[in-house]
């Protein structure tokens, strides 16, 4: 019996871990969060004074890792030569804008790597690491909560209802 062959609610949940659909093993994942504080401090006085800016973007660190597997299957990440997913997965990484990042045990979010940092050793053949930093995409302030056509569309209805009440009171229609 292998510990894979125990179920729990935890193991059983666990999802593949992925960038822009790209596929790699995880070692550690962790998330990082907290408050944007502004300290004010006034000269000739004693007591600072905190202002809560808001909410930090949420940051996530992974630890993921490529390996050699023993025989070549059609998943990118099951080969017997680890530099296949190895490549595939910086290639997502320096392609630049958002990706969907989903890892073992969280929802999928939506970020963009900042860094990251690959490892190989002679040693451990067969085997490198990726260290990645992600920041989460959040929304653009500047990005329109509604597309143009959209909001034309729900205008030309609105203008129209208006047109169709004024007629009808007026007798018209």
């Amino acid at each position: 019996m292998h510990i894979r062959d125990i179920h729990n609610p935890w193991r059983d949940a666990l999802l593949p871990a992925s960038f822009k659909n790209v596929e790699f093993h995880v070692e550690s994942a962790s998330e990082d969060n907290g408050r944007r504080i502004v300290v004010h401090e006034f000269p000739k006085k004693e007591s600072p004074y905190a202002e809560d800016m808001g909410r930090r973007a949420f940051g996530y660190m992974v630890r993921g890792y490529c390996i050699s597997y023993m025989v070549d299957t059609d998943i990118p990440l099951y080969q017997r030569d680890y530099r296949v997913p190895r490549d595939l997965l910086r290639d997502a990484l320096d392609s630049g804008g958002y990706g969907w990042l989903q890892l073992p045990t969280m929802q999928p979010v939506r970020v963009v790597c900042d860094r990251y940092r690959l490892t190989e050793e002679t040693r451990f053949g067969g085997y490198c690491v990726f260290d990645m930093s992600f920041v989460e995409l959040g929304a653009s302030p500047f990005a329109p909560s509604q597309s143009t056509r959209d909001l034309l569309i729900t205008q030309s209805t609105v203008l129209m209802q208006q047109i169709v009440t004024n007629l009808t009171q007026a007798g018209l229609s």
